[in-house]
C-alpha cells in the first residue's frame, strides 16, 4: 500500500511492518485496557480570561486558587492504558487530546489507535488541566508528569523507555511538541524523572502563539490559555479599537508569555524526530503554523516529515486521508527507530 517508499520496511517476510501497513488489520488487534489511573494531583487556578464572560470585579492577570474543589483546591488527573500483549517491552504512545486548551477529554475508546496496536505499541491517554482549571503552563506540566508516570511504571506495564512517542492533535499537538521540545525548567516538582521522547507526532497543533494571538480562528483560545488578558467588554469598546477586535492589543508581557509557550521558540539540534499532519485549508490553526515548524526543523537538521492534506480543515479528515496519515506516521516512526 505504501508503494516504492515501503521497500525497506517491507523487505522482510511476514513482518510486523506488514501487519501495520494494512489498515484492515488495525481493528483486529486485542489489547488490555486499564482506565482511570490517577497519575498526579495538581492545583486548580482561577483563570479570569477563560470565564464565559469577564468579571469586572477581577483585575486583569489575577490568578488565585479555586475554593471548594477538593483538598487545598486540587484535582486528580487520570490516564488510561491500552497494552499490546508482547513478550518484550513495547513502544508507548502518549496521546494528548485537543480542545483549544479549554475543553475536551481523553478518548472514551481505543478505536483510533489500531495502527499503533498493529505496530506493537501500547497507548497511554492523558488528562490535563484546561485553561479554566489553570492557565499556561499548567497543561505542559501535566503532560510532563504523565511522562514521569510512564517511566515510573514501565516495568508494570511493559513499556520500552527508549521508544516513548508523544502524539496529539490541535492543542494536543502543541502540548506534544512542548513535551518533546521545552526545556527542563517546565518540569514541576516531583515530575523531573522522565524518559527521553523518541518521536513527536503533531496533528495540526499551534506552533507560534505570538502569531496565534492575531490569526483568525485561534485568537480566543490562545488568549484564554495564556491567561494574561480579559476580553474587551462588548458594551464599552476601547477607544479607537478596530471593528471586531475582541482582545486588547498584546502587551510586551503577553507577547513574552506567548513566545515562552511556543514550540518554535525551542527549536535546536538534537530534538526528537517529528512528523506533522495538517490540512491546507485549516481555519482554526493557520496552516502556516505547520509550515513554519517544518521550515525550522529543516534548518536545525532535525529528522521530520509532513503530510499536508489538500482541502483539509482542522481535523475531520476522510477515512482515506486519516488512514494515509496514520500509515505515513507509522512509516516515519519505523524509519526513526521508534517502532519495529
Amino acid at each position: 500500500m505504501l508503494g516504492a517508499s515501503c521497500v525497506a520496511a517491507c523487505s522482510q517476510s511476514t513482518t510486523e511492518a506488514e501487519a501495520w501497513a494494512n489498515p484492515a488489520s488495525w481493528r483486529s488487534v486485542k489489547v488490555t485496557e486499564t482506565d482511570n489511573i490517577v497519575f498526579a494531583t495538581v492545583p486548580l487556578i482561577h483563570n479570569p480570561s477563560a470565564a464565559a464572560s469577564p468579571d469586572p470585579g477581577v483585575p486583569k492577570g489575577i490568578r488565585e486558587p479555586v475554593p471548594n474543589t477538593g483538598p487545598s483546591g486540587t484535582i486528580d488527573l487520570h490516564l488510561d492504558v491500552y497494552r499490546t500483549p508482547s513478550p518484550r517491552p513495547t513502544p508507548v504512545v502518549v496521546q494528548i487530546h485537543g480542545g483549544g486548551w479549554l475543553r475536551g477529554d481523553r478518548p472514551s475508546s481505543s478505536s483510533s489507535f489500531g495502527g499503533f496496536f498493529a505496530a506493537g505499541a501500547s497507548v497511554v491517554t492523558v488528562q490535563y488541566r484546561n485553561a479554566i482549571d489553570a492557565p499556561a503552563p499548567a497543561a505542559i506540566q501535566d503532560v510532563r508528569c504523565a511522562l514521569a508516570w510512564v517511566k515510573a511504571n514501565a516495568g508494570k506495564y511493559n513499556f520500552d523507555l527508549n521508544r516513548v512517542i508523544v502524539w496529539g492533535g490541535s492543542a494536543g499537538g502543541h502540548l506534544a511538541l512542548m513535551a518533546g521540545y521545552a526545556p527542563a525548567s517546565f518540569n514541576p516538582a516531583g515530575c523531573t524523572d522522565q524518559p527521553p521522547v523518541a518521536a513527536v507526532l503533531d496533528d495540526y497543533g499551534p506552533t507560534d502563539l505570538v502569531a496565534g494571538l492575531k490569526q483568525h480562528g485561534s485568537t480566543d483560545f490562545t488568549h484564554q490559555w495564556l491567561g494574561l488578558d480579559l476580553p474587551l467588554p462588548a458594551a464599552s469598546p476601547a477607544a479607537g479599537r478596530p471593528a471586531g477586535q475582541r482582545w486588547p492589543e498584546p502587551s510586551p508581557a503577553v507577547l513574552a508569555r506567548a513566545r515562552e509557550m511556543s514550540p518554535l521558540t525551542y527549536i535546536r539540534p538534537g530534538l526528537p524526530p517529528t512528523f506533522i499532519v495538517n490540512g491546507d485549508s485549516d481555519r482554526t490553526v493557520d496552516p502556516t503554523q505547520s509550515a513554519e515548524l517544518k521550515k525550522a526543523l529543516d534548518a536545525a537538521h532535525i529528522p521530520n516529515g509532513q503530510d499536508v492534506i489538500a482541502g483539509g480543515g482542522h481535523g475531520g479528515f476522510s477515512t482515506e486521508e486519516s488512514e494515509k496519515a496514520m500509515l505515513l506516521s507509522l512509516k516515519f516512526l519505523k524509519a526513526n527507530g521508534a517502532i519495529d
